[in-house]
């Protein structure tokens, strides 16, 4: 294989990693800290209202966040989850064979 593809290649699969790692372990929690602040600051609107009296029945208590998701956003969020599922892939295939050439 050529060489400067190979660096290419290389390059290319750590950053894969790094976008994905620093989506896993900072994006995420921000945004679970986010719900539950949300949360929370429901149940307590919930709770007033049944203090006041007022019918909860046909109130939403949920939040919906608008999405601010675009064209882009969306088309590399594909590319990464299809790089995520071809490297899985390979790694399984790759240590199944591993481990069917140690068993036999």
């Amino acid at each position: 294989m050529n060489k400067g593809l190979k660096i290419f290649l290389i390059i290319i699969f750590l950053l894969y990693i790094a976008l994905y790692f620093s989506y896993q372990n900072g994006y995420y929690e921000i945004r679970n800290n986010e719900k539950k602040i949300l949360t929370e600051e429901m149940i307590k609107e919930y709770e007033e209202d049944l203090k006041n009296g007022v019918d909860v029945t046909n109130k939403e208590y949920t939040v919906i966040k608008k999405d601010y998701s675009n064209v882009y956003t969306k088309n590399l969020l594909k590319v990464s989850r299809k790089i995520e599922n071809s490297l899985d892939r390979i790694i399984k295939y790759v240590f199944n064979k591993l481990g069917s050439t140690i068993n036999e």
